[in-house]
């Protein structure tokens, strides 16, 4: 079970990563722990970003 849950989270966290370096236009105007959650935010929730075509603030 547990080699399940590390299969399906390596390829979500890696394309998380890329969303978040391909989008990183808006992290210029935050700075300290905003940008910190801005940067998680976005690698937790890139599905919805795509669908929805928004940047977390």
């Amino acid at each position: 079970m547990m080699y399940l849950a590390i299969a399906g989270g390596v390829p979500y966290f890696a394309i998380g990563v890329i969303w978040l370096i391909t989008h990183d236009s808006h992290l210029g105007d935050v700075a300290g722990l905003d940008r910190l959650f801005s940067s998680i935010g976005e690698v937790i929730a890139w599905p919805v970003l795509i669908i929805a075509d928004i940047q977390l603030r």
